[in-house]
């Protein structure tokens, strides 16, 4: 094989499916809304997840969608990129820091990139519009997360070392994070910086205890084990909150755990459990059991007091989720008269973070407990020009507005699947003079914001990494209404 862009087509023909294809120095000429590096190869472009832009790659192509060829990189050859020793030793087999070895600069200036590719992708036109703010770096690289859950399994993943031996595994258990592509395999993970003090030591005591004991492990295929999930949420003030999910409902077992785990650690604020012998392991369709301690924790959120119980939603980096909303409140240009509407309102840390600089905020948001928790925390810092109200944006949207009124700003933070097309109807149909819109996903921020370009320009763009080691960056949108002064300006 030739070493410089042939395809090994020795079984088959070129790209079909029943061999090992394998391209040699391909260049990476840019980036799609995804973050894959794209290249082009005889007339056919690639996608090389984990390739970047200004690097030569060997690659090994997995699939064929939509006439693109998919592709993982076997080697680097060349890279402008500034890369380093990765810092965890299972970085390249846990997919939770996809980028970490490169430095953070670079990091910033991927993000920056596939901010672009999304807009490139959906809404050409809005590079050319509102001035594009530099990234907001994070405050710190490590150990920003508030919360993790670690997944119990019955097969571990083996390393090639293992696989090799001719050693008899005969504990196949793992405990620690699943592999990416791989919902039934488990990395047995030794250590983690993504979250704060004291959760590496729960984990650790944790994987110890659960080791030494014939504790039986989630099966994913077998469906059957008792231990399924840990989950870890700390929070800035300093309470910690467990929640154990068991995979059979066995009281004796499921009380000596959980007794250890409280001896271990009294300063629990809340310890919770939730039986699950469903084949989905999310926590929302079930009840939480709270064990011993509070059913919540606090988070502070600049000058709020936020109240998080075990199945509330609150971004995963407290500390930077602070300066998103300062900066999203500044390009806001917040004003003392206004009615400010803010759509997917979850537990409200939005809403309340601005209330007390407009005349009035009604959050909107379709998650029963949310609202709950939404309008409990606006009792608790006694901010009383706020209303909740609960429903799907799409379908109260006109009716919340007939009742409370027309607002003068939407704030948007919607999930990652952005928007559904009848909540952009219902805005387009209200058409406020200014929305701003905050994503953790680019490509469905740039979509909306495309259905809207023939109401309103973007006059702001600002990347927020909330997501250091990973390709996840959270992007502010400010747009205003054409007929409106600064949209003409």
């Amino acid at each position: 094989m030739s070493k410089h862009g042939t395809v090994d087509t020795s079984v088959c023909g070129p790209y079909n499916h029943r061999m090992v294809r394998e391209i040699f120095g391909l260049e990476i000429h840019s980036l799609d809304s995804r973050g894959r590096g794209v290249a082009h190869h005889e007339g056919r472009r690639i996608r090389v997840t984990g390739a970047l832009p200004g690097e030569t790659v060997d690659v090994r192509i997995r699939r064929k969608k939509a006439g693109d060829l998919h592709a993982e990189p076997i080697a680097v050859i060349a890279s402008d990129r500034t890369r380093r020793e990765p810092f965890c030793r299972h970085f390249g087999t846990c997919g939770g820091c996809s980028i970490q070895d490169l430095e953070y600069s670079e990091q910033l200036r991927l993000k920056d990139e596939i901010v672009t590719a999304a807009y490139h992708e959906f809404y050409p036109d809005a590079i050319d519009e509102g001035p594009r703010l530099p990234i907001l770096p994070a405050p710190t690289e490590r150990r920003y997360r508030n919360k993790l859950e670690f997944s119990f399994g019955a097969r571990r993943w083996l390393s090639q070392d293992e696989l090799d031996s001719e050693t008899v595994i005969h504990d196949r258990r793992g405990f620690g994070f699943h592999v990416g592509g791989r919902f039934d395999r488990v990395l047995d993970i030794q250590e983690c910086f993504l979250q704060a003090d004291p959760s590496e030591d729960i984990r650790r005591f944790v994987a110890d205890w659960t080791r030494h004991r014939s504790v039986t492990f989630y099966d994913s295929h077998e469906h059957r084990g008792h231990l399924r999930l840990l989950i870890v949420r700390t929070s800035l003030s300093g309470e910690t909150m467990v929640i154990v999910m068991f995979g059979e409902d066995l009281p004796a077992e499921r009380t000596e755990i959980l007794d250890a785990i409280q001896a271990a650690f009294p300063s629990i604020t809340s310890l919770n459990y939730v039986i699950n012998t469903t084949r989905n392991d999310s926590i929302y369709p079930h009840d939480v059991v709270t064990y011993a301690g509070t059913e919540v924790i606090h988070e502070t959120c600049g000058d709020i007091t936020l109240r998080l119980r075990p199945k509330a939603f609150y971004q995963t980096n407290p500390e930077q989720a602070v300066r998103l909303y300062t900066v999203a409140a500044e390009l806001a240009d917040l004003r003392p008269h206004e009615l400010v509407y803010d759509l997917y309102s979850g537990i409200g840390s939005i809403a309340l973070f601005i209330a007390r600089r407009v005349a009035r905020v009604v959050g909107i948001e379709s998650v029963g407990d949310a609202v709950r928790s939404a309008r409990e925390n606006a009792a608790l810092n006694a901010i009383e020009n706020v209303v909740f109200e609960e429903g799907e944006v799409e379908a109260v949207l006109p009716d919340v507005i007939a009742r409370q009124g027309t607002p003068d700003l939407l704030v948007i933070d919607p999930p990652r699947a952005g928007m559904h097309p009848k909540a952009i109807a219902a805005i387009r149909r209200e058409a406020p003079r200014r929305i701003v819109y905050v994503s953790c996903n680019p490509r469905t921020q740039a979509r909306d914001c495309a259905d809207l370009a023939d109401l309103y320009r973007i006059t702001a763009m600002q990347p927020v990494d909330m997501f250091p080691q990973t390709r996840h960056i959270e992007n502010i949108c400010v747009l205003h209404r054409l007929d409106s002064e600064i949209a003409q300006a």
